[in-house]
């Protein structure tokens, strides 16, 4: 059945819009289930599958029953999503290990649909993604073809349910790219659009796992095959892929005119479920922009009416091809306008008071594959190519003591394979580690959370996935050692080793995923406590007052609007609310000045502070925007942060000569902006911290954490740039992998030619690709803190006025890593001389220090050349030290200060050639524990030092320490430095090297 007799069927069929729970990762609660209701509800979606692929009762477990406590919840969820008018799709998925020719295994299947219908559910859906396409012995002997075997299960089942009205099926071949070996040709497709019973609806994902567009072209053609129009499973938003990717994007390259052409579309969103209003709210608006499907300006066979014609013709250049032209001109959904319209509502919700949900403790279960199916531990992916939800995330390392940084054990800056130094021999240069290297190896990890005796494996790209032609041309060779073949298809170690980092660690609040019961914790009906917003606030209103339909009792949103003597009131030239105290007998009573009222009005102003505005709503989204593409205001960061870069010659002074005026002036200019917006980002975070909704700020915490500590190193590394001390073109430098601005880049990220996992780590690795330092991954794939890190700090260049800062810090931490005041009691500099003072008198540009609200906390202060150091220092500074310091009488017993002046009366070390060889400059770093929350600050600062020796045409840096300075030796260790000279003698000081 074709043509208009299938697009009237169609039409008379009910839309299928809403939302799939059908990622990777922690399943979402009860509670934000219900929330999810009320959601569609206002949006006007009407179908929620149940899916979550590490609930194991759905996937892993799949034959086991629910217990009374579980089927209570179940039936609650049930229960709820009718009361919001929602249908309530049960899926399973028992492709892992199913046995299709076993009558054991499929009574399984009926007796488990069976008892979820018994709680009330009427919609069902059997999923059959991400498994081995390959049929057991047994079951070669009772069915002809893989396709077969699904068809037969899932029309027994279908029937065997009385055919109800909703049946989904998910295919293994679910999109064009998994078609074998194409979609018009694939048996296996073909198998089940003519065996599958017609009641059955089929979900597609598009041309890909994650498509970028749906074209009426491709959904005719899998309509044609199928025989019946497709269901999308839209993965769009979908996040699971990447541990540092979040979409708060509106619903995007799909046009309205698509409609007649499908069942139905359900999104399968951002695992963190706050993250998740903008795309449920635009889909909604995109389903209500066509709700007859009646197709207006496009024609059947992809021809245009004379309007819209007219229409291409006026903006031909705008568009890429025909079949993206639809969704840029249809007036009925346009998604910027969308999004804006989703601002009002979704305000709202960060307004409101709502608590994180309570989750059930993952409980370690073995996942049983059949035979020939890669398996591995709980959370760690297979080597299957990844389905609708994506891809696993793998288990973080073990965490570090407060202050000292995150990292895999050993040394993360020598790459896999490679073993560190002896500490007897001096290394051959043909030894030293490349930085352009991956940092980690995977080896070396250790996943607290996996069982003992299975070796951690991060996951990895789909094997043979091919890489763009434009990351080939790209990758120069200088980043590998690897030959990239003539025969189109580049190792996937090639795209690991250069264009891509290592596999990133997973945020804290989006767990290693391990199968779970989501159902194991309900909250009763009158105990359920998140406030859910039911007014329809207007895109400019800041916030409302919300009542929730879920309780009589339960609270609305303390916004603004409800404050105690606040007058409120938007206009569109001030979007803030204006906050205005208002006279009253209360207020004529009080003393004017007085404690109390200074304190109520600190008060409403810190309220007032933390508000989140609109252009704090876009700007977030901007900066997590889609897949495929990048918002305005990141493309702004990334644009000015490499015009800053490449220009950096403007400002620097050519022998006696003064640089250009004009220039340097537009220079500091536009560094200004740059920094001012990455202010804005701070910000930004802290409202986010200190609003009311806490589950929102627990799901969006470690994104904009990630994005704001790499913001923090790009733009203290632009304050040192404006001192004008690069002495080396960073147009011209060498990357060991592309940025947004290499050549054809910018095209594969956009086109959507590849899956979106090909390009990791959104935003941040392309500011951090712009940096010297860009392949020095250790120090940006950071695990963020297991807490919510409250106190705000800033990196930038040191000052001279802060040398008597950076002495104190010194002084606390002189004492391997411990206070060394009570040590030191008569001396309180001596170790500042003895550590920093040389550097910071010599050469002063090169240094930078962590600041938080009382001042500074830490510091790294270095030097280009270590040997130059040691000579000016033997011609004026030790002179100087030696008149400041005299030289104590001799005695049976030395005190500590008095060995430290010693040292400045006898021969000065001097700095072994084959540590100055590979590892030219010197540095020291410190901080204040005590003072310091976020245990990434230490490799932030190191990030900004090494990118100015970078830029100075450093090739390493070392550090030099006592050898029996235990604590210190496993500090540096841990930042990625390694010993690079034999100790002779045990007074000896050892040489810590790590490459820039």
């Amino acid at each position: 059945m074709t043509g208009p007799e299938e697009v009237r069927q169609n039409n008379a069929k009910k839309f299928i819009s809403g939302v799939v729970e059908g990622f990777y990762g922690r399943p979402w609660s009860a509670e934000q289930r219900r929330l999810l209701f009320i959601w569609m509800q206002k949006s006007g979606l009407n179908t929620y599958m149940y899916a979550p692929k590490d609930d194991y009762k759905h996937r892993a477990y799949w034959r086991d029953l629910y217990s009374v406590e579980e089927a209570e919840n179940l039936s609650f969820l049930i229960t709820a999503s009718k009361e919001k008018g929602v249908t309530f799709v049960y899926a399973i998925s028992p492709g892992l290990d199913i046995s299709f020719s076993s009558t054991k295994d499929v009574q399984a299947l009926k007796r488990k649909l069976e008892q979820v219908a018994t709680f009330g559910c009427e919609a069902f859906a059997v999923l059959f993604d991400d498994i081995d396409p390959e049929l057991s012995e047994a079951d070669r002997s009772a069915f002809q073809s893989f396709g077969s075997a699904q068809v037969s299960v899932s029309n027994e089942v279908f029937e065997h349910l009385n055919q109800p009205k909703l049946f989904l099926f998910c295919p293994t071949e679910y999109c064009a790219s998994r078609a074998v070996p194409t979609v018009a040709t694939s048996e296996y497709l073909t198998t089940i659009g003519s065996k599958l019973l017609p009641g059955i609806d089929i979900m597609w994902t598009g041309p890909r796992v994650v498509s970028k567009r749906l074209s009426i072209t491709s959904l005719e053609e899998i309509a044609s095959v199928l025989k019946r129009p497709c269901v999308i499973w839209d993965n769009i938003h979908a996040n699971d892929y990447d541990p540092r990717r979040i979409f708060l994007g509106p619903y995007d390259g799909r046009s309205p005119e698509i409609i007649p052409y499908i069942n139905g579309v359900m999104t399968n969103p951002n695992t963190e479920f706050e993250a998740n209003f903008v795309a449920i709210n635009t889909l909604g608006q995109w389903c209500k922009s066509n709700p007859d499907g009646v197709k207006k300006d496009i024609i059947n066979n992809d021809r245009m009416s004379p309007i819209a014609s007219d229409i291409k013709l006026e903006t031909e250049s705008d568009f890429s091809s025909d079949e993206d032209f639809p969704s840029r001109i249809d007036l009925r959904y346009q998604p910027k306008q969308a999004l804006k319209v989703a601002m009002g509502e979704w305000l709202c919700e960060i307004h409101c008071h709502r608590e994180p949900p309570r989750q059930p403790f993952p409980r370690i279960i073995p996942t049983f594959l059949p035979t020939g199916v890669p398996t591995g531990p709980p959370g760690v992916p297979v080597c299957h190519p990844p389905g609708p939800p994506v891809i696993l995330t793998p288990s973080p390392p073990p965490s570090s003591p407060p202050g000292v940084p995150s990292c895999a054990p050993g040394n993360p800056s020598i790459p896999p394979g490679v073993a560190p130094f002896p500490t007897t021999d001096p290394p051959t240069p043909q030894d030293i580690p490349s930085a352009a290297q991956p940092c980690m190896d995977p080896s070396d990890l250790d996943a607290s959370n996996v069982p003992p005796g299975v070796p951690y494996m991060p996951p990895s790209p789909p094997a043979g996935l091919p890489l763009p032609d434009v990351i080939k041309t790209c990758i120069t060779t200088s980043s590998t050692t690897q030959t990239i073949s003539s025969s189109g298809v580049t190792p996937l170690p090639l795209l690991q080793s250069s264009a891509q980092p290592p596999e990133p660690i997973p945020t804290f609040l989006q767990p290693p995923s391990l199968p779970v019961s989501s159902l194991s914790e309900m909250p009763p009906l009158d105990s359920y406590s998140t406030s859910t917003p039911e007014c329809g606030a207007e895109p400019m209103d800041v916030a409302m007052s919300c009542s929730s339909d879920i309780t009589d009792g339960a609270q609305g949103s303390p916004s603004v609007a409800s404050m105690p003597n606040v007058d409120v009131s938007v206009s569109d030239s001030d979007p803030l609310p204006k906050l205005e105290k208002q006279n009253s007998s209360d207020s004529l009573m009080q003393v004017e000045g007085s404690e109390m009222d200074r304190r109520e009005d600190n008060d409403l102003k810190a309220e007032f502070d933390n508000v989140f505005t609109e252009d704090d709503a876009l700007l977030l989204s901007e900066l997590f925007y889609m897949p495929f593409e990048h918002g305005s205001q990141g493309l702004f960061l990334l644009q000015r942060l490499h015009w800053l870069r490449n220009n950096a010659a403007a400002i620097i002074k050519k022998g006696n000569k003064e640089a250009n005026t004009f220039e340097a002036t537009e220079w500091h200019h536009l560094a200004q902006e740059f920094s001012d917006k990455v202010e804005v980002t701070v910000e930004l975070l802290r409202k986010l911290v200190n609003g009311p909704n806490k589950s929102f700020m627990c799901d969006m915490y470690s994104y904009l954490w990630d994005l704001v500590s790499i913001l923090k190193i790009c733009r203290a590394y632009v304050q040192w740039l404006a001192k004008g001390l690069s002495s080396h073109p960073l147009a011209q430098q060498t990357y060991s992998c592309v940025t947004w601005f290499s050549k054809g880049y910018r095209d594969a990220f956009v086109s959507g030619d590849q899956e979106p996992w090909v390009f990791r780590g959104g935003l941040q690795s392309e500011l951090q690709r712009l940096l010297p330092i860009d392949s020095a991954h250790d120090l940006f794939y950071i695990k963020p803190p297991d807490y919510i890190v409250t106190k705000s700090f800033s990196l930038r260049p040191y000052k001279p006025e802060d040398e008597d800062a950076l002495y104190l810090v010194c002084l606390k931490t002189c004492d391997d890593g411990m206070d060394g005041t009570d040590v030191f009691p008569d001396y309180p500099r001596l170790m500042g001389d003895k550590l920093l003072g040389k550097m910071l008198t010599l050469s002063p540009d090169l240094g930078f220090v962590i600041e938080d609200d009382v001042g500074v906390c830490g510091y790294v202060v270095m030097s280009l050349d270590a040997k130059e150091l040691a000579k000016k220092g033997q011609m004026a500074w030790i002179p100087a030290m030696c008149e400041k310091y005299p030289l104590p009488e001799k005695k049976d017993s030395t005190s500590p200060a008095e060995e430290v002046i010693q040292s400045f009366h006898c021969d000065q070390p001097m700095v072994p050639e084959e540590v100055y060889t590979l590892y030219p400059s010197v540095l020291r770093l410190d901080i204040l524990p005590t003072r310091v929350e976020d245990p990434a600050i230490p490799r932030r600062l190191l990030a900004c030092a090494l990118s100015a020796l970078k830029s100075c045409g450093s090739k390493g840096a070392h550090c030099v320490l006592s050898v029996g300075d235990k604590f210190m030796v496993d500090f540096y260790s841990k930042l990625g430095f390694f010993p690079v000279s034999a100790v002779d003698k045990p007074g000896d000081d050892v040489y810590l090297g790590r490459p820039v």
